[in-house]
């Protein structure tokens, strides 16, 4: 027996009626077979209550059995005085199963509706996302990304900070500057790091890395590219009293940054001094000047030149 749409169908009734019309009528399986276009392990199929036929078929099977479709479904010969009950019971049950499926289609397809906005919904966030972000940019590394994490379990106690840059356009230097700021004025503003393609075609990614070590008062710039890895070293307090006492803080870039070519742009500052410190926007260190508590300052910022 099966259950369709609610209402259970005996199979092996029906089949064994089928095989029964069939025979009554002097027809082997095969000649039955041939007159729907099906094969004669289908209709032992059917007769053995394996199965139904195909939907497609049943009106040409009971034409050809002589039979109704009520009958069909039924499984046996229907008197005229149940003829209508039996329709009934017929129709509601084809009703029913049609109901089912049409709900069943009807969730598919709300399903489907749901997967497919949810689909466009993210990947046009996504596109969105990809063309907001700028060609040409420097963005510091997630702190919490395992790359991040890695690194600050390399570095020691006073972290790290990692910067990526991509570069659509060609470029032929990178440079990368250091100044000094003691009260806020501005001591000393040098080049400390200098990348050159002028002989040869531009990179289109790289790094760059500032690890301050507090306790040999020198901090680490290395850039990298997809080719090379630079290196130089640079002290920090020098000749400053008591400078291990001193309260330590840093500042860099948070979101992605738009590369300016030929203009100096602020990427991180390491901050310190003797009675604390106060951190300040890596944007508002800029000039002579800054207005500003903190002791010592060292600023960190980059230019790129077509």
């Amino acid at each position: 027996m099966i259950l369709k749409g609610g209402i259970v169908m005996d199979l092996v009734k029906i089949g064994r009626y089928i095989a029964e019309k069939r025979k009554s009528l002097g027809l082997t399986q095969r000649q039955l077979a041939e007159k729907l276009g099906k094969s004669d392990k289908s209709v032992s199929k059917w007769e053995r209550g394996i199965c139904l036929p195909d939907v497609s078929v049943y009106l040409e099977l009971c034409e050809i059995l002589g039979i109704s479709l009520n009958e069909f479904l039924a499984g046996e010969d229907i008197e005229t005085a149940n003829v209508e009950k039996k329709s009934e019971d017929t129709l509601i049950q084809i009703t029913k199963d049609s109901s089912c499926k049409q709900r069943y289609l009807k969730r598919i397809i709300v399903a489907l509706l749901i997967a497919v906005g949810v689909f466009a919904i993210t990947f046009g966030i996504i596109v969105g996302n990809k063309l907001r972000q700028p060609q040409n940019y420097i963005e510091a590394v997630d702190p919490e990304s395992v790359e991040m994490k890695t690194a600050e379990l390399l570095s020691g106690i006073d972290g790290t900070m990692i910067f990526r840059y991509h570069s659509k356009d060609t470029f032929k230097t990178l440079f990368i500057y250091l100044s000094e700021y003691q009260s806020g004025k501005r001591v000393s503003h040098k080049k400390v790091l200098e990348l050159s393609y002028e002989d040869a075609k531009s990179v289109k990614n790289g790094s760059i890395v500032i690890t301050p070590d507090f306790d040999h008062f020198t901090t680490k710039l290395i850039a990298a590219d997809e080719y090379s890895k630079y290196m130089t070293e640079t002290p920090i307090l020098k000749g400053v009293a008591n400078r291990e006492y001193y309260g330590r803080s840093a500042t860099h870039i948070e979101d992605i940054s738009t590369i300016k070519y030929g203009t100096e742009q602020g990427l991180a500052a390491l901050i310190y001094g003797e009675k604390g410190v106060s951190s300040l926007p890596i944007q508002d260190i800029t000039g002579e000047h800054i207005d500003t508590d903190n002791e010592y300052m060292y600023y960190y910022s980059v230019e790129f030149v077509k």
